[in-house]
């Protein structure tokens, strides 16, 4: 399957807080995070033919829609072939194209595996 990174409009991007249990302050501790130091992990989606489903980072969509940021950078998980669209080809690859520092991704390694 491969896996394209892409900058996708938030607008077209959904949560669906119903089924979520809706985890206000940390909401909150979310936005102050990404106000001081932006959205730095992509959102992981899944292409479910007319739809994308979010995998990881339902709570980093609903801050970028509360702070009304326009793009979001996303690893799109498809069976489609896009030309126009950046394919990630191995992790060397991911980092390159994201620009992440070896900071950042030893701390998001951490995080997931904490």
């Amino acid at each position: 399957m491969p896996v394209y990174y892409v900058d996708m409009p938030v607008s077209k991007l959904k949560v669906n807080i119903l089924t979520r249990n809706l985890d206000v302050p940390h909401l909150y501790r979310m936005m102050n995070r990404i106000i001081e130091s932006g959205i730095k992990y992509p959102i992981i989606l899944i292409d479910k033919g007319t739809d994308l489903e979010c995998l990881l980072g339902n709570t980093r969509i609903q801050v970028a829609i509360m702070l009304k940021i326009p793009t979001i950078a996303c690893l799109l998980l498809t069976n489609r072939y896009y030309k126009d669209l950046k394919r990630v080809e191995s992790f060397e690859d991911f980092i390159s194209q994201t620009k992440l520092t070896d900071y950042d991704i030893q701390r998001g390694l951490l995080k997931a595996i904490l």
